[in-house]
């Protein structure tokens, strides 16, 4: 991430510097010629020639105009790519220097997250033990607490995975593999909490991409899990090689809303059950792999159309 962003400075930079090298070296070149060639000839040193005289003495103000022009051109691209080159080494090393403070306080971010998120799960399972010995007798409180105790191994869960991703530097290899196979057999995992929801799958029986077989699956399982708490009757999964969409017919997402759905802790119903995370690590984990996932949102379907 702070590699992109550092790259995107100096990328920046010398942009601008090229432009602005272009438009002044090219004023300064056409701005010379035209004055050049505009100049009179000594016409006193025309008085005594022949024509072919002229034509020779001509020719040679035209040559030595070109060798002038000629000069002015290569010093001026030299000057360019010296400054080309200055610019690039110092945003190089200004970017560096900026990025740093926010890179530390970053990392520090997600170091304390992950060591957290670890601290937080022993308490959780030992509360979840300790809970279940006692032999409680009123069920509802026992459904209660261990619903809490699920959710907040859930999010701690979803914590980790977050930092972990934000942290993952080593690239895995990628293969290609059967998206249709991955598609049909995760859809039929979440099958027995449909309930009276449809789901609907429109992909051909074999399609591939070179891609990083776990991940897609971890997208694919965020936008499925996402699409099972918001639809109201219908979801659809469409596959091709280069994108997956998933589309549910639950309720408009206004724009405001629709540009924050990837944001950590977001939630665009608070009434639906959930850390607010799920999204955060799909896109975290579509950052990694260099892929692209926007959601879309009309009076019928909101679709998160992922693209790799």
């Amino acid at each position: 991430m702070f590699k992109k962003l550092r790259n995107k400075f100096i990328l920046t930079n010398v942009i601008f510097t090229t432009l602005i090298l272009a438009i002044s070296f090219g004023s300064i070149f056409a701005a010379t010629a035209i004055s050049d060639k505009e100049r009179p000839p000594r016409l006193h040193e025309h008085e005594q020639m022949t024509s072919e005289m002229r034509e020779a003495f001509d020719e040679e103000i035209k040559q030595d105009r070109a060798r002038r022009l000629e000069r002015l051109g290569i010093t001026l691209l030299l000057v360019a790519i010296v400054t080309e080159l200055l610019v690039f080494v110092a945003s190089y090393y200004y970017a560096e220097r900026s990025i740093e403070p926010v890179k530390d306080a970053y990392n520090k971010q997600r170091e304390f997250i992950a060591n957290a998120s670890h601290e937080l799960k022993t308490p959780i399972a030992a509360a979840r033990a300790n809970f279940e010995a006692l032999g409680a007798t009123e069920q509802p409180w026992v459904d209660n607490v261990d619903s809490e105790l699920d959710r907040a191994a859930k999010l701690v869960n979803d914590l980790l995975v977050l930092a972990r991703t934000d942290g993952r530097t080593v690239a895995i290899e990628k293969k290609d593999v059967n998206l249709a196979k991955i598609v049909k057999r995760h859809t039929q995992l979440i099958e027995a909490r449909l309930g009276d929801k449809e789901i609907k799958l429109n992909l051909p029986e074999k399609v591939e991409a070179k891609i990083v077989k776990a991940d897609f699956e971890q997208v694919l399982d965020i936008l499925l899990d996402n699409a099972v708490k918001y639809s109201m009757s219908k979801i659809e999964v469409i596959v091709s090689s280069k994108s997956l969409t998933v589309k549910n017919d639950g309720k408009t997402i206004p724009q405001e809303k629709l540009a924050r759905v990837f944001d950590r802790f977001y939630q665009t119903d608070k009434t639906v059950d959930g850390s607010g995370l799920g999204l955060a690590i799909a896109k975290a984990v579509v950052d990694q792999n260099n892929w692209k996932i926007r959601a879309d949102s009309d009076k019928k379907t909101t679709s998160f159309i992922l693209e790799f």
